[in-house]
């Protein structure tokens, strides 16, 4: 069955999936600099990419990039602003605190999707954003949060970046942005060789990096793009709820990481108002 035939939420939910172990990959790399991992994740993530594309267009695989235009490259910048902002927040803050944060962009959706693609936005939606809202406050506003200020504001570029992304895609969905996800990788390859102290590697992050890149992030956005291209706006956020339900999850297992009494609650509060969103729109 091709990839291109899987129902849009469930790519969507599969992306989520494949991206919510990356707070735990991320901590458990012995080099300490972002924009070093940023470089070393993109080496492996831009040629799996590219393989995709090449295995799935074949003869159409050069003009694919050509029917970008500026949209694509717009969409590309986005997916690398979004992709440095998770390193550099997951390195000031928890893990649960930057997937709950990322779980908003079901209500940024919701909102964008009403105001661009004229999607309505119904009363228990309204609520949702609401509670949702009361939620982020507990988890970040509070002093039973454990994050940080700088932490969080990396978190807040995520979901930002993403939905402008998704609002793309659907307004333009004429247009395959799969290659746009292969030219981010391009961008961030570029930004992290050049900013970075040093791009040394030891045996075990270079393992690492290859599992980060090729098996789990490429696959992730290759989903997240796909499915977006087919399903709602405001729904898109709903399906891709399965990184903050799963991330928390595996940074207990294996890095036996804790997340502090408000972003259980804050993200419990988040989760009840995506349960109720999902339930009623």
């Amino acid at each position: 069955m091709s990839i291109y035939k899987i129902p849009g939420p469930l790519l969507i939910a599969m992306g989520g999936l494949f991206l919510s172990s990356g707070g735990t990959i991320f901590r458990s790399f012995e080099m300490a600099d972002p924009w070093a991992i940023y470089f070393w994740r993109s080496v492996f993530f831009t040629p799996a990419v590219l393989l995709f594309i090449f295995a799935t267009e074949k003869s159409e695989f050069v003009n694919k990039f050509r029917n970008l235009g500026i949209i694509g490259i717009v969409c590309a910048a986005l997916y690398a602003s979004g992709s440095a902002a998770f390193m550099f927040a997951l390195k000031h803050t928890t893990v649960a605190n930057v997937v709950f944060i990322i779980s908003i962009q079901s209500f940024f959706l919701a909102i964008m999707g009403y105001f661009f693609l004229k999607e309505k936005i119904n009363f228990s939606t309204l609520v949702a954003i609401i509670l949702a809202a009361a939620g982020l406050y507990v988890m970040i506003g509070t002093n039973i949060s454990g994050g940080t200020a700088l932490g969080n504001a990396y978190a807040f570029i995520i979901p930002i970046a993403f939905t402008a992304v998704v609002i793309l895609i659907r307004k333009f969905n004429h247009i395959d942005m799969v290659p746009a996800v292969g030219l981010s990788g391009v961008f961030a390859l570029t930004a992290g060789f050049l900013l970075s102290d040093t791009i040394a590697i030891t045996p075990h992050d270079l393992l690492l990096v290859f599992f980060f890149g090729a098996l789990q992030y490429a696959p992730g956005f290759i989903c997240l793009t796909l499915g977006s291209r087919k399903t709602p706006a405001a729904k898109v956020g709903i399906f891709a709820f399965t990184e903050a339900i799963a991330g928390p999850v595996w940074a207990y297992l294996f890095i036996n990481e804790v997340p502090p009494l408000g972003v259980l609650i804050g993200g419990s509060m988040i989760f009840l108002a995506i349960l109720l969103k999902s339930f009623k729109s």
